[in-house]
């Protein structure tokens, strides 16, 4: 068995796997921060008005996020089945745009809610 065979899908399961904790802390840290600013206030005798949390959470709307997670989604799996295209290798190339295909129809999905959705922001 070539070594190389064995290092490309290692590193793919740790590079993902680096993203997915990196996302998770950023997320836990910045929600951590929005609860000590919400703590500094109550302590300085401040009240917690609607508007005020709602310019600490900033969270887009949902409809925000579904039309993002669908064009990230579907760049992704055109990208992937693009690379497929790109590979001389037939058995590489089916496995390129069978992977492609999962993210882009997930995009595809979420775009298409975000179409027919009625949002009420």
């Amino acid at each position: 068995m070539n070594p190389i065979e064995v290092v490309i899908p290692v590193a793919f399961i740790l590079v993902t796997a680096v993203v997915v904790v990196t996302f998770l802390y950023l997320s836990h840290k910045n929600k951590m921060a929005i609860q000590e600013t919400i703590r500094r206030s109550l302590d300085q005798g401040n009240s917690l008005t609607p508007e005020l949390l709602e310019k600490l959470g900033t969270t887009p709307s949902p409809r925000v996020k579904d039309l993002r997670r669908g064009i990230v989604l579907a760049a992704l799996g055109l990208a992937a089945i693009l690379s497929g295209l790109v590979v001389n290798d037939s058995d590489g190339m089916i496995g390129f745009v069978i992977a492609g295909l999962f993210p882009l129809m997930m995009g595809s999905g979420f775009l298409l809610v975000w179409k027919l959705n009625r949002y009420n922001d």
